[in-house]
């Protein structure tokens, strides 16, 4: 069982979340690179991914979770997905991650063509959607997001699988190990 594992706009391959499903699920190899904030770069860097490894789930926490559904054809958890990229904009200028990075670079950017390209990512972000697509997506929610609390609301507006979690935006360990990894061993062996 492999799975690429997207991560949040300011996190890295040192994801708590993603530590959680290695710990949980040790019969799985959990990829998680360094994701660029920047949609030009971030999606180059998925799709080469994506080419060189078998990758049977896609999970994307936060803006992993948005990047993750423009994945058409391929089994998806969303975990708290920003569906609405719009916020992107008050971000504009320099931030700090939150976690270390393989590149040693703790320093990421926003800029306007950036904000731009993630608004028009998010108008279209439901376009071709298909009851076999829509088979292939699950939305998980924590209950209590407040980064991101629309998001379920948007979600089920467009797609039919949506499950709730205890905990916020960052899923506790417990949600992880009671919710996340029991829904990844149950769509896998679909």
């Amino acid at each position: 069982m492999n799975i690429l594992f997207l991560h949040g706009m300011a996190s890295s391959h040192e994801s708590a979340t993603a530590e959680f499903i290695r710990k949980y699920l040790p019969e799985a190899t959990v990829w998680v690179p360094d994701l660029s904030i920047d949609p030009e770069k971030a999606f180059p860097q998925i799709d080469r991914f994506l080419a060189e490894y078998q990758v049977d789930l896609i999970i994307g926490h936060s803006l992993g979770g948005f990047m993750a559904q423009k994945y058409r054809g391929r089994k998806k958890i969303l975990l708290n997905p920003s569906l609405g990229m719009t916020y992107m904009y008050m971000f504009q200028g320099d931030n700090k991650y939150k976690e270390g990075r393989a590149d040693g670079n703790q320093i990421w950017h926003v800029d306007k063509r950036m904000c731009d390209i993630y608004k028009d990512m998010e108008r279209k972000q439901y376009d071709d959607l298909t009851p076999e697509e829509d088979a292939l997506t699950i939305g998980m929610f924590g209950r209590k997001d407040f980064m991101t609390r629309m998001a379920a609301h948007w979600f089920k507006q467009h797609y039919s699988n949506r499950i709730f979690m205890p905990g916020g935006h960052y899923p506790p360990e417990e949600s992880i190990r009671d919710y996340v990894v029991p829904q990844i061993r149950s769509f896998l062996n679909e």
